[in-house]
C-alpha cells in the first residue's frame, strides 16, 4: 500500500507541489492534457489485455470471495495497480481506496494459496488484506476492520477478529512510519456539540441531501452499466470529454477531491459554486466508474458527503466550527448510505478526527440515511447493486457458509496404506486394529479394501495353500490383488473446505474418494459420511 501511495503521488507532487490533489493550480492545457492522455493509455491497455483482466475493484473482490473461494488472480491485481495509477495521476474522478482494497485482498489470497490454507484460512487472510489496505490509506485501524466485515463479508465473524485487528494495526503503524501522519484535510478541533432544535433540523436536511445524492450516484451508474457492451474506446472517450469540460470550467472536481473539501471547510468556496461542485462531482464520478474506468468510488463518495455537509452548514449560516462538524457528518452519512456500512462510517470519522464529540449527531444522520435510502429507493450497497446487475449475489447462503468453515477432516476416515504384497504377520496384526479400510497401489491405481475382507482371506489358509501366497524377502506374503476383490478409488489433494468436497462429489457422481492429507497420510471421504455430518449439524 505504501508503494501504491508513493507511485500515485510522487508524479503529482512533482507537478502540483505540496498539495497533491490540487489540479486547479495547473494551467488549463495541462489539466486537459492529463485527462486525455490518461484515458488514451487506459483504453489502449484494456484493448490489448484479454477481457478476463478487465475485472477489478471491490465488486470483483466480493465476486471472487463468493464464487471462487477467495482466489484472486495476480494478473487482475497488476492491472488494477497500473490502471489506478494512470487514472489518478491523470486527474480522473476516482479514488485510490477501491484499488487498494483489491490489492490488499489479492495479497492475502496469494499468501493463503502459497501456504495451502483451508477455506476459512483464505477468508481470514483476505479480510486481513482488505482491512490492512483501508487502514494504510486512511490510518484508521478499527474502521479498516469494520469495512472488511460490513462491506466485503456483509457480516461480523468473530473467529476472524483477532488476526484482522493485528493486520490493521500493523498496516497503520507502517503507513504512519513510512508516509507520516496523513492530514488529508484539516478539520481542526471540534468544540462540544450543543444539542438544539436547529442542530437536528440541519442534520435532517443534510440527511435528505445525502440520500438524494446517493440515489443520483447509484442510478446514474445503473444507466451507464447498460453501455458496458460498447467499445472501450467509445466509453473512455465519453469520460475524457466530460472530464475535460470539468477541467476547464470546474477543475476542483478533478481527482479524489480532498483539496476541494479542505477549501470548503476553510470557507474559500462560495455557496453556489459549492453546490455546483457537489452535483458535478457526483455525476462525474458516477460517469467515470459507470463507464468502466478501473478506479475506486470510496474516496470520492466520502468527499461528496463532506462537501454536502459544508453546503448545509453554509445554508444555515453556522460558524467555521459547525462547517467542520457538518462536513464530518456528511462524510459519515454518504459512506453509510452508499455502502450500507454504518459502523465503518461512524468509527472512521472518530479515528480521523481523534474526537468523539460528533458521535450522537453522527449516529442520527447515519441511521436515518441508511433507513431512508432503503425505504424510499430500495437501494443496497453500490457494490451489491453492481453484482446484482451482473446476475450474482453479494452474499452466500448460511448452508454454503457452514460448509466453507469446515475442512474435510470431520468426515474423513483413517485408512491403512499397505504394499501390494503384505507379509502375513502384518495381516494378522490387523485383527487388533481399529481402522476399517486399507488401500494399496497397483498398476498406477489405488485400490480400496475393507480390513475384515483381509482377515477373511487370511482364514482361507486353514483349508490349504492359496494361490495368492508369495515369497518375498524370505517372508511369506499375501498378494492383495490376487487375494481379494478391491475397488478402484481416485486420489485427490485435500480440498479447501467441505463445500469444495461436496462440489467434487456432485461433479464426478462418485461416492468415495481417497484424500491426501499429507505426503504419507491418506483418508477416506464418502458422500454418505458427509451427508450424515450435515444432518447431525442441522
Amino acid at each position: 500500500m505504501v508503494f501504491f501511495y508513493a507511485v500515485i503521488y510522487l508524479p503529482t507532487r512533482y507537478f502540483l507541489g505540496a498539495d497533491f490533489d490540487a489540479f486547479e493550480i495547473l494551467p488549463v492545457e495541462w489539466r486537459m492534457g492529463l485527462v486525455i492522455v490518461s484515458c488514451t493509455v487506459l483504453a489502449s491497455l484494456l484493448t490489448f489485455l484479454p477481457a478476463r483482466y478487465h475485472k477489478v475493484g471491490v465488486p470483483y473482490v466480493i465476486e471472487r470471495l463468493n464464487y471462487h473461494g477467495g482466489n484472486l488472480p495476480i494478473g487482475n491485481g497488476v492491472v488494477q495497480f497500473f490502471a489506478a495509477v494512470v487514472a489518478l495521476v491523470g486527474g480522473l474522478s476516482i479514488g485510490k481506496e477501491g484499488p487498494a482494497v483489491h490489492l490488499g485482498a489479492t495479497l492475502g489470497g496469494f499468501l493463503a494459496a502459497k501456504a495451502k490454507l483451508p477455506q476459512y484460512g483464505v477468508e481470514t487472510l483476505l479480510a486481513c488484506g482488505v482491512a490492512g489496505a483501508i487502514s494504510a490509506i486512511f490510518q484508521t485501524p478499527l474502521a479498516g476492520v469494520l469495512f472488511a466485515f460490513e462491506v466485503i463479508f456483509l457480516e461480523y465473524r468473530q473467529r476472524y477478529v483477532l488476526p484482522v485487528l493485528l493486520s490493521s494495526v500493523v498496516a497503520t503503524l507502517i503507513s504512519h512510519y513510512v508516509i507520516g501522519p496523513l492530514n488529508i484535510f484539516s478539520i481542526g478541533n471540534i468544540s462540544s456539540v450543543v444539542f438544539s432544535a436547529n442542530l437536528f433540523v440541519a442534520c435532517f436536511m443534510l440527511v435528505v441531501f445525502i440520500v438524494l445524492l446517493s440515489a443520483l450516484f447509484l442510478h446514474a451508474q445503473k444507466v451507464l452499466w447498460h453501455l458496458s457492451g460498447f467499445s472501450v474506446w467509445l466509453r473512455f472517450f465519453i469520460v475524457a470529454i466530460a472530464t475535460s469540460f470539468a477541467a476547464v470550467y470546474l477543475p476542483e472536481a478533478l481527482g479524489s477531491g480532498y483539496s476541494s473539501l479542505s477549501h470548503s471547510i476553510s470557507g474559500d468556496l462560495l455557496v453556489y459554486s459549492l453546490l455546483l461542485l457537489i452535483v458535478v462531482k457526483t455525476l462525474l464520478t458516477a460517469l467515470t466508474i459507470g463507464l468502466g474506468i478501473p478506479g475506486g468510488m470510496i474516496g470520492p463518495t466520502f468527499i461528496i458527503g463532506g462537501l454536502a455537509g459544508a453546503q448545509v452548514a453554509l445554508i444555515f449560516d453556522h460558524g467555521a466550527v459547525d462547517i467542520a462538524l457538518f462536513a464530518l457528518l456528511g462524510m459519515a452519512a454518504m459512506m453509510a448510505a452508499c455502502f450500507q456500512a454504518p459502523l465503518t462510517a461512524l468509527v472512521a470519522i472518530i479515528e480521523m478526527t481523534h474526537s468523539s464529540e460528533a458521535i450522537v449527531p453522527a449516529l442520527f444522520v447515519i441511521v436515518l440515511a441508511c433507513l431512508l435510502i432503503r425505504v424510499f429507493f430500495h437501494q443496497e450497497s453500490v457494490f451489491a447493486e453492481r453484482l446484482s446487475y451482473m446476475g450474482m449475489s453479494s452474499n452466500i447462503s448460511p448452508f454454503q457458509r457452514y460448509l466453507r468453515h469446515h475442512t474435510v477432516r470431520p468426515v474423513a476416515e483413517d485408512v491403512l496404506v499397505l504394499p501390494a504384497s503384505v507379509p502375513l504377520e502384518q495381516v494378522k496384526d490387523l485383527a487388533s486394529s481399529m481402522v476399517d479400510y486399507a488401500v494399496f497401489e497397483t498398476g498406477g491405481q489405488w485400490r480400496l479394501v475393507r480390513r475384515v475382507a483381509l482377515l477373511d482371506a487370511l482364514q482361507t489358509l486353514d483349508s490349504g495353500p492359496q494361490s495368492w501366497l508369495v515369497f518375498q524377502n524370505e517372508k511369506v506374503s499375501m498378494n492383495l490383488p490376487l487375494a481379494l476383490e478391491s475397488t478402484c478409488i481416485p486420489l485427490i489433494d485435500e480440498p479447501a473446505s467441505l463445500e469444495a468436497m461436496l462440489g467434487w462429489f456432485q461433479k464426478t457422481g462418485l461416492s468415495e474418494v481417497l484424500v491426501s492429507l499429507s505426503m504419507s497420510s491418506f483418508s477416506l471421504v464418502s458422500r454418505h459420511r458427509l451427508d450424515q455430518f450435515l444432518l447431525k449439524s442441522d
